[in-house]
């Protein structure tokens, strides 16, 4: 049995509420020989209550650490004091430790995964991604007008590739001389349909082709189609120049305004002829200019941009102004200009 006047000086420190319960510890069992002080105050009603319930437990004899919420490490004071047996060695203040054959208290976080930086799996598509499909390009099933196929004593064949019916596909066009000495312009698309026309601008038997992304859109989802630029060779230091793209039953054709075919003259025989575009907005603006020269020796521009709906162009004029002489002149407005075809007069 422990006798309260037994403790020694080096605890004469307790409170006296320490030493009521000294008195009450008397009734204690001689196994338990451990007493836990109060934990430290956390601010935390949740944690009195374990405090509180941790007492209990020891003075029940059960010296097991109550459990804990995953995450939470158990309240813990800094130090406590053991009281020793009535033949036990002088106190000492040590770090938190079991009694033998009692499970110390687990003061270690369970491991925690770390947080996830992918994002959640979902199947919606973001906004700003493309469709999961491109769009379907659905064929007329009646023939296109003209040759359905090359001709094979065809001459000054050239063949380049680009998507020019929307299906994000290559598609073939190809210039060709007939045997008659007509240019032509073939197009061969994935899908297999095929479209011919003759392209007669120029003095030459043939023509030359490039594509021009005429409808550039910058964001768009998918690109536009392009067009086709077809150049026909003419006087000396100019060109003809004109474009072509699909209708609506994905037939390849020539440009027209009105009733007439659209032709632009490329010239540097004065008064300058060229084609400029200029990109702004996200889109590409192709305008036709035309630079004349004044009695004051300035020169006087007019432009005009050129839009389409499939193969019906538009011509809008935007007004005009002047320029001072400069023997640049000639290149700036009679050629092409910031195109994706390179200048013809370098």
């Amino acid at each position: 049995m422990m006798r309260c006047s037994a403790l020694p000086t080096l605890v004469a420190f307790v409170a006296v509420s320490s030493l009521a319960a000294c008195s009450s510890s008397n009734q204690l069992s001689a196994g338990s020989t451990t007493i836990s002080p109060p934990p430290a105050a956390t601010g935390s009603a949740a944690t009195a209550d374990t405090a509180g319930s941790t007492t209990e437990a020891q003075r029940s004899g059960n010296t097991a650490s109550p459990e804990t919420a995953p995450g939470t490490a158990a309240p813990v004071s800094d130090a406590v004091t053991s009281v020793p047996s009535d033949s036990g060695p002088t106190p000492v203040t040590s770090p938190v430790t079991a009694s033998p054959g009692t499970t110390p208290p687990v003061t270690t976080s369970p491991p925690t995964q770390p947080a996830s930086t992918s994002p959640p799996a979902t199947d919606a598509t973001p906004a700003t991604e493309p469709p999961a499909t491109p769009p379907s390009v659905t064929m007329p099933s009646d023939p296109c007008p003209g040759l359905a196929t090359i001709p094979a004593d065809a001459t000054n064949v050239a063949t380049i590739s680009g998507d020019i019916d929307g299906g994000l596909h290559p598609d073939q066009v190809t210039s060709y001389t007939s045997a008659d000495g007509v240019p032509h312009i073939h197009a061969t698309l994935f899908t297999g349909r095929q479209s011919d026309v003759e392209i007669p601008i120029g003095f030459a038997d043939t023509v030359s082709i490039s594509f021009e992304d005429f409808d550039y859109s910058g964001g768009a989802a998918y690109p536009p189609p392009v067009a086709v630029l077809a150049l026909g060779q003419g006087n000396a230091g100019s060109e003809f120049a004109t474009f072509l793209t699909l209708t609506t039953k994905y037939c390849i054709k020539q440009w027209t305004v009105g009733a007439q075919e659209f032709v632009l003259r490329i010239s540097q025989q004065g008064p300058y002829n060229g084609l400029l575009c200029d990109g702004s907005a996200g889109h590409i603006h192709y305008l036709s200019v035309t630079a004349e020269q004044q009695a004051d020796g300035k020169w006087a521009i007019t432009q005009s941009e050129i839009t389409h709906n499939f193969t019906k162009a538009k011509l809008t004029p935007l007004g005009g102004y002047t320029v001072d002489d400069s023997p640049t002149i000639g290149h700036e407005y009679g050629d092409i200009v910031n195109c994706d075809h390179p200048a013809l007069f370098p």
